[in-house]
């Protein structure tokens, strides 16, 4: 039996050869669509979403076991950018959050970076400096 078990391994490592494999995007399609699938099961109106779910599985599986390497790498390229800008986007409101009551956050008119500078006041008029282009900007506090 454990001969049968490491032959059937070697059969499917050899099978693998070439094929992309698991990445982040095919992990997360993977969980999306078991959760969706899960939520169409137990709520009888989000029944609805067992197609969707059912489509995100299959295309995790497509993804794994595509021999168009190219491609799929594209594909995790783009998605990690998508993933890396809303985790910054999170981050970002996390700080304001936090500093709601010691700091104020300003984008620049001309650059649209975020400043963030100490809160002086209430009401007062204040010249912001942006740290990226360096322009001058009036706001209210």
């Amino acid at each position: 039996m454990k001969r049968f078990f490491e032959n059937m391994g070697r059969m499917f490592q050899t099978w693998m050869q070439g094929r992309y494999g698991t990445d982040e995007l095919s992990y997360t399609l993977s969980m999306a669509g078991l959760v969706l699938m899960l939520l169409s099961c137990l709520i009888r109106p989000l029944g609805i979403l067992y197609l969707p779910a059912l489509a995100m599985l299959v295309w995790s599986l497509y993804r794994s076991l595509s021999r168009n390497i190219y491609k799929r790498q594209n594909e995790r390229n783009k998605y990690l950018e998508l993933r890396r800008g809303a985790g910054k986007k999170l981050a970002l409101l996390k700080n304001m959050w936090r500093d709601r009551k010691t700091h104020r956050y300003y984008k620049c008119p001309y650059c649209k970076a975020i400043v963030r500078i100490p809160m002086p006041g209430r009401g007062k008029n204040i010249v912001v400096t942006c740290h990226r282009c360096h322009g001058h900007f009036n706001k209210r506090t």
